[in-house]
């Protein structure tokens, strides 16, 4: 299985390795996000816009539980629902589970890709040939010299 990624500018002009996926609301209704790829994020967290827009009720992590990033620690929530990428040949895959959410919409303007979801998948990222896999099941690689 191959899951392609792709570049995106971003409104500041830098290009950034990010992933099409489709969350599900309280009430089914797909909504399109772009997910930032970040090997160094322990966890996929969801943009406090997209978070509302969900409209899916979170709960307070555990006691002591908190989101650290560059800026420090900032609210959130953890709400139960699942991601939807879709594969090369048009297929979908589903990866459930209990994701973060910020619940300041202005924490950050994307939704971050971590390693509880990359972890299941080996990842090419390659900026010079503006490529970006998630590959995983029959599909595998190499690395040759020429």
């Amino acid at each position: 299985m191959r899951i392609v990624g792709t570049w995106r500018t971003c409104d500041d002009g830098v290009a950034r390795p990010v992933l099409r996926g489709v969350l599900f609301g309280a009430r089914g209704q797909p909504l399109t996000e772009w997910f930032l790829i970040d090997t160094g994020a322990d966890q996929t967290v969801l943009s406090g816009s997209v978070y509302f827009r969900l409209g899916v009720p979170g709960r307070l992590p555990d006691r002591g539980y908190r989101l650290m990033g560059i800026g420090g620690a900032t609210d959130f929530v953890l709400i139960a629902t699942e991601v939807e990428l879709t594969r090369d040949d048009g297929q979908v895959v589903r990866v459930r589970g209990e994701f973060a959410a910020f619940t300041d919409p202005a924490a950050t303007d994307f939704s971050v890709l971590g390693r509880d979801v990359l972890d299941k998948f080996d990842l090419i990222i390659s900026r010079r040939k503006d490529e970006i896999w998630l590959l995983t099941g029959i599909h595998r690689y190499r690395i040759e010299t020429q």
